[in-house]
């Protein structure tokens, strides 16, 4: 019997709630691994990856993002995790790292936050506008390089009454399955 690809899953919460059910999507066609950890930042991301090859051996497909940890305002740092600039250095080096291992990268979008959520500067708080630009950052970088993007703040834009959870932030029941609809449907681009 043939041995199935192996996809790697990488980024934060947003990727831990949708990805034993891409697992079960890709079942057949494809073994799906990730870290057990959150992916959290992109320096976290960056540190960790051989770690997570050794771990979980070198995948054939990645399915990759970071994003939502970098840009929060976080009432202990100042004045975001990491600015723009920064945050695309990190992605490049980690684009670079992802591109030894394997060219079937595929990146995702950061999933937006309820418009509703207040911004609130005694907690761990995002703004869309802020997310927008450093989406519009990251993609541009991935274009730049051939490398694909799921947009998944457009699926969860698209409803995201129904897509985000009550705290606004983090994917409802129904925001996970259309995440891993659209990241299974990405990842099958590459079977």
């Amino acid at each position: 019997m043939p041995t199935l690809p192996k996809v790697m899953l990488l980024g934060d919460s947003i990727r831990m709630s949708y990805e034993a059910q891409v697992a079960d999507l890709l079942r057949g066609r494809a073994q799906v691994v990730s870290p057990a950890v959150n992916g959290q930042h992109t320096l976290y991301t960056l540190a960790s990856l051989n770690q997570w090859f050794e771990e979980l051996g070198e995948p054939d497909i990645v399915h990759w993002n970071n994003g939502l940890h970098d840009i929060g305002h976080n009432p202990a740092r100042y004045p975001v995790q990491f600015p723009l600039e920064m945050y695309v250095a990190n992605l490049t080096f980690i684009l670079e790292r992802l591109l030894e291992v394997t060219p079937k990268v595929t990146w995702a979008t950061m999933t937006p936050v309820h418009p509703d959520r207040p911004f609130v500067d005694t907690e761990y708080s995002w703004r869309n506008e802020e997310i927008d630009r450093n989406n519009a950052a990251a993609r541009a970088l991935m274009e730049s390089r051939d490398v694909p993007v799921n947009d998944l703040h457009a699926v969860v834009w698209a409803d995201r009454d129904a897509f985000l959870a009550e705290d606004q932030i983090h994917l409802s029941e129904a925001g996970e399955q259309a995440c891993a609809q659209a990241v299974a449907d990405a990842v099958a681009r590459w079977l």
